[in-house]
């Protein structure tokens, strides 16, 4: 699998595919030098690829549902699955096998080229639809391009990032995080921006509603996680941007996790 078309200086690409939903899940998204996020196409054949692969894994005994895949520039790479819905006695998520029913390479390269699959060949593969959606208003892009700076200077735990990113009076509970990060580090979970599900433009203020997914980093947020795959696997998290002197900035934050 290839990943091209990546913007100048990325640091990261977090990658999702379910190749038996229906309709089909296959999300990619870069996040560039400053915290911006960009979608990323992920090509049909390693979709095709990736789908063998679950099957086999069934038939092997080991079924998952979903691939995540997570890679920085640095080269340093993370692949996991999530299980199979079971309707009978709830049990907790398998390590994936070391890949041996499949030689399937993973390795990030620089710039235009992050993840490869090879060695698989089978026949036509699913096909995903393409719907023409309009742009987004230069404000939601705005606020969009900050809510992604903020989340990966929270997986970073870079408090001073995140300082300048904050109002000049922020909320209780952005003060609170920003002296929790200071002082314990990121210990909960690493965030990752999917969409925009709501934009409302207040003139001085804007609100935002992202559905995020997360990768948990402790067994309270790891709970969290397996009971939100009932519903999709998302979380909804809510930003209030205040508009000062013309820059959006991060006033408060309100998490459907942890």
């Amino acid at each position: 699998m290839v990943l091209a078309e990546l913007p100048a200086g990325w640091r990261s690409v977090h990658a999702e595919v379910e190749p038996s939903a229906v309709p089909l899940i296959a999300l990619a998204t870069a996040t560039g030098g400053a915290g911006e996020l960009y979608p990323v196409a992920i090509p049909v054949t390693a979709i095709d690829v990736l789908a063998e692969h679950q099957r086999r894994a069934a038939s092997a005994g080991s079924p998952w549902r979903r691939m995540i895949i997570d890679c920085d520039s640095d080269r340093t790479l993370s692949v996991r699955t999530e299980p199979s819905v079971s309707l009978s006695i709830p049990r907790k998520p398998r390590r994936w096998p070391v890949l041996a029913m499949l030689m399937v390479t993973l390795a990030c390269l620089g710039a235009a080229t992050v993840i490869f699959v090879t060695g698989w060949q089978w026949g036509p593969p699913p096909r995903a639809g393409i719907v023409a959606v309009p742009q987004p208003p230069p404000r939601q892009r705005e606020a969009s391009k900050v809510i992604g700076r903020w989340v990966d200077a929270e997986n970073h735990a870079d408090v001073t990032a995140l300082r300048a990113l904050a109002c000049t009076n922020p909320g209780q509970s952005v003060q609170k995080w920003l002296t929790t990060l200071g002082d314990f580090g990121q210990q909960q979970a690493l965030v990752f921006p999917d969409a925009v599900t709501e934009f409302h433009d207040e003139g001085s203020r804007v609100r935002v509603r992202v559905a995020v997914r997360i990768r948990p980093l402790n067994q309270a947020q790891e709970q969290e996680v397996q009971a939100a795959q009932e519903e999709g696997g998302f979380f909804d998290d809510e930003y209030t941007l205040g508009d000062e002197g013309g820059v959006l900035k991060v006033c408060d934050v309100s998490m459907a996790h942890g």
